[in-house]
């Protein structure tokens, strides 16, 4: 390996553990949140407003899904009776036959089976994931009481007690 491509690799190793250990920061309003619970609900801009929300995408073939879903329970059970709402938000495709297909009732199981006591949302065409500039899973975005996205952050598991810790310190600045 080249000296330069030594630079390259070491600079791209460091803001992937920036991101991962303190979250991207982002001011902004997202009208574009619009999705639909597998038990057929609405969520959308207007029904966040005046909430702080964490939406935490992710689809049941990504690997650390049995990490990701008890840890965002564990924040969830924390939080939620602080008025924090919590939604696990699933890109699995909704069309049969697709290469990540799942039901709503698929989706509702997995989710049961680990431990997840909160709604499920869809994605399936990834339209508020790429809209909200995601490009990895998971990943857990966090909305103010005024519905802008203040913090995003890449990955969720208890192996990672930095990130964890940094969703932690993120909501309890959001709550105070």
């Amino acid at each position: 390996m080249t000296k330069f491509n030594r630079t390259v690799a070491t600079a791209a190793l460091l803001a992937i553990a920036t991101m991962i250990a303190g979250g991207i920061r982002v001011e902004g309003q997202s009208d574009l949140v619009r999705l639909r619970g597998v038990d057929g609900s609405m969520v959308d801009q207007s029904s966040m407003r005046g909430k702080i929300v964490v939406l935490a995408f992710g689809g049941t073939w990504v690997p650390l899904a049995s990490k990701e879903l008890p840890a965002l329970q564990k924040l969830a059970d924390r939080y939620s009776p602080r008025g924090v709402q919590f939604f696990w938000v699933s890109v699995n495709s909704d069309k049969t036959g697709a290469r990540n297909y799942a039901s709503d009732s698929d989706l509702t199981a997995f989710a049961g089976k680990n431990g997840l006591k909160m709604g499920v949302l869809r994605d399936p065409e990834l339209e508020v994931y790429r809209g909200l500039g995601l490009d990895a899973l998971p990943t857990v975005v966090l909305f103010s009481q005024e519905g802008k996205v203040v913090r995003k952050h890449v990955g969720l598991s208890p192996d990672q007690p930095e990130s964890y810790n940094s969703i932690m310190r993120d909501l309890d600045q959001l709550i105070n």
